[in-house]
């Protein structure tokens, strides 16, 4: 019976009806309202999406209507049908493009052709990354720091925040208290929950946003003359209870605040080198110091920067690789390094065949980082004996300790 009317409804109505009303916008406050996507299976465009992530879209609804931001391009129907359980997409007079990444202005054009001549309100650079994204030419307000639009009753304020070579434009929607922060207190999560209910389930999140797409990040924006009663990012959950919280969280990681922790990381094809890292946890574990041995073979490289980021000291291993060492650890080095990680003591060791061992240009990759070492490398051929496992416990033994009395 329900595929006859299945069908039925679908000769008495075109596809776009059909799909106007199928999904329901998300009302924020009165006249605000989330018209975004959830992505539960994202492809990889980025670190650390095991997770999923919603492109964060909102509707202000006024004297004039405006747009915040659009979504990933695929996306476009779910968004355009919220929109539409809104009001009607003609009526948008302005969108706002706060950030340029294809993540956030991917739909612009289909959204374009919903709407009469809606204006583009974004920056100079922005702008310049959008013409050549799409390579279409639209109506634009180009606004500054400190730049304000009115919408009736409603009043907007726009903030640039740059961010290494990227450009945020952040919105302030001084009637309602909300502050649209664009990456900013951003999370990877794909969730049916709109508002964040527990700020435990998505610190980590947090953390994990910040460290792979905002670092290196030095200053805080001043965000002190705003009123903030709810902060609306990019990606993720809205947060109306915890904001000062979460305020305090990012002071944190600007300053590096890290926790009485270490993380091993290590390969392993024949579990030599495993073996040695388990045995090396086990001492860090003995001192009361947190650790996690993670093969970095099997784990998201973006997940493990955010680990590394709150520990105070890193154990590196690696098997030979034709002299040197692997492919998969040189991409975390070079990822360590660019995200711009400071301040960690560092173990390194080997268990390997042949007559080379990876440990002298494992050093010179550490030295780069000026990470300052602990203890001299442990080396170990073919498979570790008893007692070299027993040296791998005092090894760990040490590192736990110099861990706990390092000060975050």
């Amino acid at each position: 019976m329900f595929i006859v009317e299945l069908i039925f409804l679908s000769r008495k109505y075109k596809r776009s009806e059909l799909n106007t009303h199928l999904m329901k916008g998300y009302k924020i406050k009165d006249g605000v309202f989330w018209v975004g996507a959830v992505d539960w299976s994202p492809p990889k465009f980025g670190p650390s999406l095991s997770k999923g992530t919603t492109y964060n879209s909102y509707i202000v609804l006024d004297e004039k209507t405006v747009l915040i931001d659009t979504v990933k391009h695929g996306f476009t129907s779910e968004t355009l049908s919220r929109i539409s359980d809104i009001t009607n997409p003609e009526k948008i007079d302005f969108v706002i493009i706060g950030n340029s990444d294809m993540d956030h202005s991917g739909s612009l054009p289909f959204v374009m052709k919903k709407t009469k001549d809606a204006t583009i309100v974004t920056t100079e650079q922005n702008k310049k990354a959008i013409e050549k994204y799409h390579n279409r030419r639209w109506n634009y307000e180009i606004v500054r720091d400190g730049d304000k639009l009115s919408l009736g009753k409603r009043e907007l304020l726009f903030k640039e925040v740059t961010i290494g070579d990227n450009e945020l434009l952040l919105t302030y929607l001084a009637h309602d208290n909300i502050l649209f922060s664009e990456d900013l207190f951003s999370q990877h999560i794909a969730t049916t929950y709109r508002v964040s209910k527990e700020l435990e389930l998505v610190e980590h999140s947090l953390l994990s946003y910040f460290v792979n797409y905002l670092l290196p990040f030095d200053n805080m924006p001043d965000l002190t003359s705003y009123d903030i009663d709810i902060l609306a990012p990019n990606h993720g959950v809205i947060f109306k209870e915890d904001i000062q919280a979460v305020f305090e969280m990012y002071k944190d990681f600007i300053s590096g605040k890290t926790k009485n922790k270490a993380t091993i990381l290590y390969s392993s094809a024949w579990r030599c080198n495993e073996k040695i890292a388990y045995s090396i946890a086990d001492g860090i574990a003995s001192t009361e110091t947190e650790v996690e041995a993670i093969n970095y073979e099997k784990c998201d490289a973006g997940n493990i920067l955010s680990k590394l980021f709150e520990s105070r000291a890193i154990v590196l291993g690696s098997p030979s690789f034709k002299g040197g060492i692997s492919p998969e650890l040189l991409k975390l080095l070079y990822l360590v390094e660019k995200t711009g990680l400071k301040n960690k003591s560092v173990g390194l060791f080997s268990c390997y065949s042949g007559n080379i061992s990876p440990i002298k240009p494992l050093l010179g990759h550490v030295k780069k980082l000026s990470f300052e070492l602990i203890d001299n490398p442990l080396e170990v051929k073919y498979m570790p004996s008893e007692e070299e496992l027993s040296l791998c416990f005092e090894f760990g033994r040490k590192v736990g300790e110099r861990t706990k009395n390092i000060k975050s």
